[in-house]
């Protein structure tokens, strides 16, 4: 090929293949609203299920400069695009600044997979308790927010099909949630009727917060149907309560551990767990109770088959774990271990 044909070359002249894999490292927002409706080849790629069946439709900061203009591309997408695509739709991402138009757009009969990303806990929690924002006028200088119960359309979502849900929470700083209404883990379960897989992280700007069950209500903190968790969680009581049974479909526990210590409370650390056939148990901070907690909680997993485990431990008896001791007193009981991962300092 010349210098001539190379410099006459168009982006349309490259086959679909290498189209599509160009428009995949896109911003799908950017995508949507550049793309579509310019020619119909680039419609054909750009609304193919293949590409729409994950819908990434997050949204900037409301400080950012350009945040009026987003707005009005994604005005564009929900009334012109998504009426095209919204049957195709199997998996969706969205922010707290897209959530509503976008859920709101249109009907998803396919979609079964809800990632809900870098939300603060004061703009998700209304929607998880049906309460919708209404702001009223009284006088030119005066505003009165009004509360109305309703079922909105992300709980319509996770009670009638979402299977899998995905929360990343991202708060300036930790607030007090009140134990019945406010905790956000608990309202999840509760409204998630068909929930089989939840992913589920707490961040703040200075520092990550993990999840302690000590402040959920057990009675809510309970659903029949989960059977893959990932988690990040305060101690290792709490992966304990995980255990406990109120989850007792569950078959696949992710689980990242701020701190072992010494029992918090009474929990049965004995009971069986036939059910459960992958785990991945990983902390950082070291620990003085790998051999009193960690080790009677693994033989509890006489069915498991995916074990890993990333752990730093301290021992006064034994200053190293070689393999007849990970054999001896954990591989022995787990029979249909097929897989191991693990990293024991």
């Amino acid at each position: 090929m010349s210098i001539v044909d190379v410099n006459r070359m168009n982006i349309l002249d490259l086959p679909d293949e290498i189209l599509l894999n160009i428009i995949k490292k896109l911003n799908m927002i950017d995508v949507f609203y550049s793309l579509v409706g310019v020619n119909q080849r680039f419609d054909r790629l750009v609304l193919d299920p293949l590409y729409t069946n994950h819908l990434d439709l997050i949204v900037k900061a409301l400080l950012n400069d350009n945040f009026s203009t987003e707005k009005q591309v994604l005005s564009r997408i929900c009334e012109e695009i998504l009426p095209r695509i919204n049957n195709k739709i199997k998996k969706l991402t969205v922010n707290q600044y897209s959530m509503e138009d976008i859920l709101g757009a249109v009907f998803y009969p396919q979609l079964y997979s809800l990632s809900l990303i870098n939300f603060e806990s004061d703009t998700l929690l209304p929607y998880l308790r049906g309460i919708v924002f209404f702001s009223i006028f009284t006088c030119l200088i005066k505003k009165t927010f009004v509360y109305i119960e309703d079922d909105t359309k992300l709980r319509c979502l996770l009670t009638n099909q979402i299977t899998h849900v995905n929360i990343k929470m991202i708060d300036k700083k930790p607030t007090v949630l009140d134990e019945n209404e406010s905790n956000l883990f608990a309202l999840i379960l509760s409204r998630s009727k068909r929930l089989t897989d939840l992913t589920y992280s707490q961040w703040f700007c200075s520092e990550n917060s993990q999840i302690s069950m000590y402040n959920l209500p057990s009675t809510s903190c309970v659903c029949s149907t989960l059977t893959k968790l990932n988690i990040d969680v305060n101690d290792f009581d709490d992966c304990l309560y995980f255990l406990d049974g109120r989850f007792d479909s569950l078959s696949t526990l992710i689980i990242y551990i701020q701190t072992i210590s010494s029992p918090l409370s009474n929990i049965d650390n004995t009971r069986q767990l036939p059910k459960l056939k992958c785990l991945s148990l990983i902390t950082y901070c070291r620990t003085q109770f790998y051999d009193s907690r960690v080790v009677p909680l693994l033989c509890r997993m006489s069915n498991l088959e995916e074990l890993t485990l990333y752990l730093s431990i301290q021992r006064t008896e034994s200053t190293h774990i070689d393999g007849d001791h990970l054999y001896n007193e954990i591989f022995i009981h787990m029979p249909p271990l097929k897989k191991i991962i693990f990293s024991i300092n």
